[in-house]
């Protein structure tokens, strides 16, 4: 009796449909008679396929190479020679084109113009204002507000760019404000992004987005938010004179307690460390709602004997200072 044709050894013979339908796949890998195909003729993978694996290789090399070259351009972004001149990128005649240690810059009415901080930022120049670049070099730029108003963006790590007012300086921690100073010394700095830290003889005043410190030549205001309300940024200002006085008007602290917002939490804990003896009244119970959880039983006692452990406690809830300024890499391709 004679074998039964089997599909597998010959191909004339149908198999069932499984069969067939793996022949039809295997189809594509049956040896075709006829001349060796180019090389140009070889089958290539789809273009599909080749994407699909050489996509996330180019794009994982192309990180590593942006990271390092991110890293190694930093550290030359923060160098500066010592003395070496700033250039000024002139908006009117009569301002030159580059400011150097112990040079002044002064605007006349219809004059502005935008300093180049090293290579870490900008200062613009308002009308009316005389600047003195007082030193630069590398981790430290200092220049001199005499008077007018500025406005500057720095790209940095904290404290390499700070400006003096007479006894005061203003030092930057990674951030954008302006200032403005009268000729008698007093004057404002609105902060717009980040931090800064205003300081008169020794006494140091941190002032966050948002926000803007009053100055004089003698002392620091109290910051404030920018959309505090009138009645509650005078009565302030008023206490923070009088306590620098030596007097304690009960009035006003009680008036700044009922008014203060969840917005003035900041205004509030900056009274309370700078006088900590206000621990005693009205504003330590309405800074407490202010925050997360109520305080450790003999928070306020410490409070009043000046302990730095019970104040970081509330200072530790703000958001740090200074911000990561790093993150803002876009300011240093301006």
């Amino acid at each position: 009796m004679g074998e039964k044709p089997d599909p597998l050894w010959d191909p004339d013979v149908p198999g069932d449909d499984a069969l067939q339908r793996l022949t039809s796949l295997l189809g594509v890998y049956r040896h075709a008679h006829g001349p060796v195909p180019t090389a140009a003729e070889v089958p290539r993978p789809g273009a599909a396929s080749v994407r699909r694996r050489f996509i996330p290789l180019a794009a994982a090399v192309a990180l590593a190479a942006c990271l390092a070259g991110f890293a190694a351009w930093v550290p030359w972004r923060l160098q500066w020679s010592e003395n070496r001149q700033w250039a000024i990128e002139t908006r009117a005649h009569a301002v030159p084109a580059a400011l150097g240690v112990g040079q002044t810059l002064a605007t006349a009415a219809t004059q502005s113009a935008t300093i180049r901080v090293a290579r870490i930022g900008r200062v613009e120049v308002m009308p009316l204002t005389r600047i003195r670049l007082t030193d630069t070099r590398t981790g430290h730029h200092r220049i001199e507000l005499l008077e007018g108003r500025i406005r500057a963006r720095i790209w940095a790590p904290p404290g390499q760019f700070g400006i003096a007012t007479g006894t005061g300086e203003t030092v930057d921690l990674g951030c954008a404000f302006e200032m403005d100073r009268n000729r008698d010394g007093e004057g404002r700095i609105h902060v717009t992004s980040g931090w800064i830290m205003h300081s008169v003889d020794g006494q140091e005043t941190l002032v966050p987005a948002g926000s803007y410190l009053d100055f004089t030549r003698e002392r620091s205001g109290i910051p404030l938010a920018v959309n505090a309300a009138a009645g509650f940024r005078t009565a302030v200002g008023q206490f923070d004179r009088a306590m620098s006085a030596g007097q304690r008007p009960a009035d006003t602290e009680a008036l700044i307690a009922r008014t203060a917002t969840d917005a003035d939490r900041f205004t509030l804990l900056t009274l309370l460390t700078r006088y900590p003896a206000l621990a005693s009244g009205p504003l330590y119970p309405r800074l407490t709602v202010m925050f997360d959880g109520a305080p450790p039983p003999g928070h306020r006692d410490d409070w009043l004997r000046g302990s730095v452990q019970a104040m970081n406690l509330w200072w530790e809830q703000i958001p740090r200072p200074p911000k990561a300024w790093w993150l803002n890499w876009r300011d240093a391709l301006d």
